[in-house]
């Protein structure tokens, strides 16, 4: 039978476990359904979920519902199917697919697609991976899927996503240069007097205070003052001595994807007002310099995006999923810091960080610093003398984002990779991004090209995801293995196989394709 054919599932019924709001206590009393696998559409491919891991951003839907920045133009109740770190193989295939996909593909899959200008995720907007079978649309299929080797396991499969979220943290994740054809937005304030040779062509400028003469000749709207504006700018030049008020109220202007390039020679105003959430979910771009050529701020070594070699790097909330997989990174990374400080809350996680990767760190020739959160503070002067190269947050604190913005040297690397509500305030000294050369970055999933590279470290023997794959379940396990995420009572992944609701929740040390035959199909 041809693989477009679509009578085999016609009748068919799978299981999957929905979400419709409620919190997660209320998750633990429900149960899976069944429905109907109805046939692909002919843009469609329908595909086995061969395993699922589940995230911390599952648990925060759950959490927050409706109120999650990623949910920000959902119009109702939450009705969806949770899941988007998936190992999948291909089921049936519409016509107008068949000459891409055939059955039995082993496919990743990269979730957070854009359509039509607009965010759409597969595991929130649109049905995800606890279940046992997926559609994927036209959408997905053009440019957010991947073919996988059949040799490795699906746990490691599904685990490629939230390495690849990993490695685009620490990649270029906003945008470097000045935008042509965009809206933008000159601030200028005492001692304004910078040059800018090359000046896009914008579609639209506005122009606060007295016009710097690289504008001139151009046609640009002089506004009185900042308050007075509608945002979004897709750039904004920050000229001179802005107050912190100013700064804040520059930064709230921005377009998602927007860039504040700051021109500035005196002291720093003081902290500066920043929603962190935007850091993190909309990909803004902060760059400067207090050399009078502005175009200074463009250079190669005011865009640094990764750990400086040799440095001392601290991972803010290693304990969890995620944490563990940027202390794995950093230890595997040829480039990487000599000294790498993860940090966690007291308990069980802060001895299995020590123990999953303490003989990592010594093959490595590097320094693995594990430390309860409350010795940070007198533990990071004495690690890091001058001050953290690089530092990742990964909890979900803005209080702590700021104490460890507080523990950087001048030329330090602030990442923040903890999603936020929309709303919240941290104070940080965003003038030293011109004056001393701080970086400010943030960022949330990752690309296809992101996945492929780590499926080249995998495949070359480089890097074993093993490491964190830290238990197994079926389906029927789902709400037990979701509080044990939400507990923080497993270190590393748990990973689901839909298609065995009888598995209990397992641990998974030292997880293997052979250990994992017989549960994914």
């Amino acid at each position: 039978m041809r693989p477009t054919e679509a009578e085999p599932i016609v009748e068919a019924i799978y299981r999957r476990w929905p979400h419709r709001g409620g919190s997660l206590e209320q998750l633990m009393g429900t149960k899976p359904e069944s429905a109907p696998l109805l046939p692909p559409q002919p843009d469609e491919v329908i595909a086995r979920v061969e395993a699922v891991s589940i995230c911390s951003s599952d648990i925060k839907v759950v959490r927050m519902g409706s109120s999650h920045p990623l949910f920000q133009s959902a119009h109702g109740p939450v009705d969806t199917v949770l899941g988007h770190e998936v190992c999948l193989r291909v089921h049936a295939v519409g016509e107008r697919q068949a000459e891409r996909f055939h059955s039995g593909q082993r496919l990743g899959l990269q979730p957070a697609m854009q359509v039509s200008g607009a965010r759409q995720i597969i595991g929130m907007d649109l049905p995800g991976g606890f279940a046992q079978f997926l559609r994927l649309g036209p959408e997905a299929l053009a440019e957010y899927v991947l073919e996988v080797p059949d040799d490795l396991p699906a746990a490691a499969i599904a685990l490629l996503e939230p390495y690849g979220c990993v490695e685009r943290a620490w990649r270029p994740n906003a945008r470097q240069t000045l935008q042509a054809g965009g809206r933008a937005l000159v601030a200028c304030g005492p001692g304004a007097d910078f040059h800018l040779s090359d000046v896009p062509d914008w579609a639209n400028l506005t122009v606060v205070g007295t016009p710097p003469a690289f504008v001139a000749g151009r046609p640009f709207d002089q506004a009185d003052d900042l308050g007075s504006l509608d945002g979004p700018f897709d750039d904004i030049l920050a000229l001179g001595d802005l107050t912190a008020s100013e700064l804040s109220r520059l930064v709230g202007l921005m377009a998602v994807g927007g860039v504040l390039v700051q021109g500035r020679r005196s002291g720093s105003p003081g902290p500066v007002s920043v929603d962190p959430a935007r850091v993190h979910y909309d990909r803004l771009g902060f760059l400067g310099t207090s050399e009078r050529d502005f175009s200074a701020a463009f250079a190669p070594e005011r865009q640094r995006f990764d750990v400086r070699r040799g440095g001392v790097a601290l991972v803010h909330g290693a304990g969890g999923a995620m944490g563990r997989i940027h202390v794995h990174r950093l230890l595997q990374l040829g480039a990487g810091p000599r000294t790498i400080i993860a940090s966690s809350r007291k308990g069980q996680r802060l001895s299995d960080l020590e123990a999953d990767f303490g003989p990592l760190a010594l093959a490595a020739g590097r320094r693995l610093v594990v430390l309860n959160n409350d010795e940070l503070a007198q533990a990071v002067p004495e690690l890091a003398p001058r001050g953290l190269d690089d530092a990742v947050v990964v909890a979900p604190d803005p209080s702590a984002v700021a104490e460890v913005a507080g523990w950087l040297a001048g030329d330090g690397l602030l990442s923040i990779f903890a999603g936020f509500p929309y709303g919240k305030r941290l104070d940080i000294d965003l003038a030293a991004v011109a004056l001393t050369g701080f970086r400010l970055t943030g960022s949330t999933g990752c690309s296809v090209a992101d996945m492929r590279d780590v499926l080249a470290r995998v495949e070359s023997g480089a890097l074993d995801l093993s490491a964190n794959i830290a238990a197994v379940a079926g389906l029927d396990a789902l709400p037990q293995a979701l509080k044990s995420v939400a507990d923080g009572t497993v270190s590393g992944k748990i990973v689901i196989y839909p298609q065995r609701g009888d598995l209990p929740l397992t641990p998974a040390t030292g997880w293997s394709a052979a250990r994992e035959a017989g549960l994914t199909g």
